[in-house]
């Protein structure tokens, strides 16, 4: 299959890879769409690399598609469902987890790989952060409901409502999302 593979700074490579191998309660998807976000941006600009990347690796995290194949053991999702699922899965079992704190978990897993004609959910990931698509929606908006998730976080926090006056910083996908809600 094609991949877009992150070797460094500006340094992408669209490679020939293996389609990857399912093991039990991972899920294999075909992409149908995938989005590019400002931490993408930052790591393939500026070599933001932390703990939730490891070089080289099938770049991007945004992403839509359909289930195309299930290890041993998964129930659901079922082939030919149109899933998405978020870049990353907390543990559920540690301090901060079960503070309600998922975004802090000790034992976060993280997920790459979006840029490419298949990308494998691992097990813990179908189970967390792994949904279907209602069939009103397209691959290209599913693929945006992870930043559209950070927008509505936002406004959650900052506890603005209907009719509150507000300033938005830039045009870019997460402002333009902010003004749209």
């Amino acid at each position: 299959m094609k991949a877009a593979m992150l070797y460094g700074v500006k340094d992408l490579r669209i490679e020939d890879v293996e389609v990857p191998k399912v093991g039990p309660g991972e899920v294999l998807v075909k992409v149908k769409a995938a989005t590019t976000c400002g931490t993408d941006l930052k790591i393939f600009k500026r070599g933001y690399v932390s703990r939730v990347i490891k070089l080289p690796t099938v770049f991007g995290h945004e992403w839509a598609g359909e289930v195309a194949e299930v290890g041993e053991g998964v129930s659901w999702p079922k082939v030919g469902m149109r899933v998405r699922a978020g870049n990353s899965a907390p543990c559920l079992r540690c301090k901060m987890c079960q503070k309600g704190y998922y975004n802090l978990c000790e034992d976060m897993i993280w997920l790459w790989g979006a840029y490419a004609e298949y990308i494998k959910i691992p097990a813990r990931m179908v189970l967390v952060n792994m949904q279907e698509i209602p069939s009103n929606l397209s691959y290209e908006e599913a693929a945006l409901t992870e930043p559209l998730a950070c927008v509505l976080h936002g406004i959650e926090k900052a506890e603005v409502g209907l009719g509150d006056t507000v300033a938005i910083l830039g045009a870019g996908p997460i402002g333009l999302m902010h003004l749209l809600c």
